[in-house]
């Protein structure tokens, strides 16, 4: 039985001499997929089994064993700037990384959606230190452990002019049940993590980047990276090489 998917290239391991073991993403959520000669013949394949390659699937279910077979693809978006340009290439690596590791379910049209704009909209458009901050915001809404923003965690009290936020315990305190390891945030921060998580199309990221520029900006990219690593437990491999790029000059 043949059928297709739409679907993200996530990894793609070899098997023996001539196979690759394909990783994808699709709205049915993460599968497996062995692509039979994809070593040796790079023709049925070509620059389509790199991570984050967007195709279409066609996908036949074995006569014996579990694993599909990828009998061949359709190429429905190549990114083409992380070839040339670093952090991007870090950043799919990144990217790739995280969905592989974390996704565990089907995903709304809405959600999956998003991800195919959002790669769209970083290879098509110089960088911006925002992405990062903005992928890990949105994918923790998608995964169910965004942080709580409006209410204090413990009591349930809506703060109205001081605002803590305590990564352990996955969103704001009050000022009565702050502790030692809670983090002082300004309503405008306060504002920015609720702007970021409601962003549903990623032309809106233009409207965040002055708020980035702000020195307050900056505190809310590393206590979005702090809170999402504590959450996934997880600290992927690439994520130091991205981090020692994107401090660097831009480069498209």
């Amino acid at each position: 039985m043949l059928f297709s998917l739409p679907a993200f290239v996530l990894d793609k391991i070899k098997v023996k001499e001539i196979d690759y073991l394909i990783e994808l993403l699709t709205p049915r959520g993460k599968i497996k997929a062995l692509a039979k000669g994809a070593q040796k013949s790079r023709r049925r394949f070509v620059n389509l089994l790199d991570d984050l390659t967007f195709i279409r699937a066609h996908l036949r279910k074995p006569q014996r064993g579990r694993t599909l077979i990828l009998e061949g693809a359709d190429a429905l978006y190549i990114p083409e700037s992380p070839r040339y340009v670093l952090k991007k290439f870090y950043f799919f690596s990144y990217v790739a990384e995280v969905l592989s590791y974390t996704s565990f379910g089907p995903l709304n049209r809405e959600q999956f959606g998003f991800l195919v704009e959002f790669i769209k909209e970083i290879d098509r458009n110089p960088w911006e230190d925002i992405y990062k901050c903005l992928f890990e915001t949105r994918w923790s809404v998608i995964s169910g452990f965004a942080p709580l923003l409006d209410e204090c965690v413990k009591c349930q009290e809506r703060p109205r002019r001081l605002f803590y936020f305590s990564i352990s315990a996955g969103g704001i305190l009050c000022v009565n049940c702050k502790d030692d390891q809670s983090i002082r945030l300004s309503s405008f921060q306060i504002d920015l993590l609720k702007k970021m998580a409601k962003i549903e199309f990623p032309e809106e990221m233009s409207e965040l980047k002055e708020s980035f520029s702000r020195e307050e900006g900056l505190q809310i990219k590393s206590l979005v990276e702090a809170f999402f690593l504590y959450h996934i437990d997880w600290e992927p491999r690439s994520l130091p090489f991205l981090k020692s790029e994107v401090g660097s000059p831009d480069n498209g």
